[in-house]
């Protein structure tokens, strides 16, 4: 085994730390669909609801049902809104490939191995640096769409609760 330095037992935490925050961000994503869905799902079946209810003839909406049912509508459009900013696509850095060409070029390929690493542990870095702070927001925005998709649902079992109690 040829004498090694620092950098080798670096690149392992470094190599590891950019895989976690790439499978972090599909996870986020992931995360983010889960509550458009649901949103979408949770709005359908109360928009039936509503429905079923007032198409029956003696049904009246109470006038107290009003305001959580729209609370409710507006607490899901929020959290899929979110849920939908979640996905869109943020500057997460990556080589490019004009610089990964560069490396191929004789000087840098037949340069000592503790330059390349370095160079390579500094692009990780980078990319690292980049993801936190694309997957720091993603954060923030997916636990907006939680926090509107529970508002929805508390709305909502307030609203059914009115109907149930003046029915």
């Amino acid at each position: 085994m040829p004498d090694q330095n620092a950098g080798t037992a670096y690149e392992q935490l470094i190599v590891d730390q950019l895989i976690e925050e790439r499978s972090r961000k599909s996870s986020l994503e992931a995360r983010g669909v889960t509550v458009i869905t649901t949103s979408g799902t949770l709005a359908t079946l109360l928009f039936a609801l509503t429905a079923g209810l007032t198409t029956t003839g003696t049904f009246k909406l109470p006038g107290a049902a009003r305001l959580p049912l729209l609370l409710t509508l507006v607490a899901f459009v929020g959290a899929a809104i979110l849920g939908i900013i979640t996905n869109i696509p943020l500057r997460y850095q990556e080589p490019t490939p004009q610089g990964l060409a560069k490396l191929v070029d004789a000087k840098y390929w037949t340069g000592s191995w503790t330059v390349g690493q370095l160079r390579v542990a500094s692009a990780q870095v980078s990319c690292i640096a980049a993801a936190r702070s694309a997957n720091g927001l993603k954060v923030k925005l997916l636990l907006g769409a939680i926090t509107f998709e529970l508002s929805a649902v508390i709305c909502l079992a307030w609203a059914v609760g009115v109907i149930l109690y003046h029915t």
